[in-house]
């Protein structure tokens, strides 16, 4: 709360003198929202570009977003604002929007005090990186609001000079590229609608064989192997995974890694609410 009032009393400060509020008459003042680039069946990021073609010195950047993703943070590494002096990102998750403020000098003079244009096709200012939650979703919306209290606006602030006196002018942007595909997710490769556990290949098996289960959302996974008493032998996955088909290799080994002898064994998988059973057969 303390960096927002900071981002919040500089912009004002920026903004007292302003001399308009308006178009850029004769140039080109855009705010885009980028492509969505998985690294995961559910973790995926969406790029912030901001195009103009003045020294840019502050924006006010305030943006809703579709439910069924979670927010999980905002970054600014390799972007052009990087080095900015206050780079302010407030996520209200309740409400699905984020406001960030950037200001490029505010602590000290620099040489080059604002963004100067792009020439060579590089725009990102800013990464959002989500968490897909609804695995039904094939495109999110992202757009932007306007708030009185606090006052928020998708806004571009620029250095100006009125008769020798300094002042700052700010801009209204274009807005484009709200409507983001999901479709590239994994590769392609679709998310599970329910949980499924798959039977082992191949079985019966010597030395190894192969599990396939489905996640339709992220979370704690146990897939353990148990003999004909119940006893555990080994346990395959013990932790959080990611919503998507995932497959696991069992190497005939128990906990301790000596070979297990021939006989029957059972699989079983916890995910969620989520528990099946199922059998195989080691034949050596």
């Amino acid at each position: 709360m303390k960096r927002l009032s900071t981002i919040l009393l500089a912009l004002s400060i920026l903004v007292v003198p302003a001399l308009l509020l308006a178009a850029d008459t004769g140039n080109r003042d855009v705010f885009r929202i980028g492509k969505a680039e998985f690294s995961s069946a559910t973790e995926f990021t969406v790029p912030l570009e901001v195009i103009h073609d003045e020294d840019l010195a502050a924006m006010d950047i305030p943006l809703t977003y579709s439910k069924g993703v979670t927010l999980n943070k905002v970054t600014f590494e390799g972007t052009r604002v990087e080095n900015f002096d206050e780079k302010i990102v407030n996520i209200d998750a309740a409400n699905s929007r984020v406001v960030l403020g950037l200001i490029d000098m505010i602590y000290a003079l620099k040489e080059s005090p604002a963004l100067k244009p792009a020439v060579n096709g590089d725009y990102k200012v800013a990464v959002l990186h989500f968490t897909l939650n609804d695995p039904t979703l094939k495109s999110i919306e992202i757009g932007t609001y306007s708030t009185d209290a606090p006052s928020h606006e998708l806004m571009y602030v620029y250095n100006d000079f009125s008769g020798g006196t300094p002042a700052v002018r700010e801009i209204l942007p274009a807005f484009e590229g709200g409507l983001i595909s999901l479709e590239a997710r994994s590769g392609g490769a679709p998310i599970p609608t329910t949980y499924e556990l798959s039977q082992n290949v191949p079985n019966p098996f010597n030395p190894s064989t192969q599990v396939q289960f489905a996640l339709p959302k992220a979370g704690q996974v146990n897939l353990s192997i148990y003999n004909v008493l119940g006893q555990e032998v080994t346990t395959l996955v013990d932790g959080f995974l990611p919503a998507g088909y995932q497959t696991v290799t069992w190497n005939g080994t128990d906990r301790s890694g000596h070979t297990v002898a021939s006989g029957v064994y059972f699989y079983k998988i916890r995910a969620g609410e989520f528990s099946e059973t199922k059998k195989m057969m080691m034949l050596k």
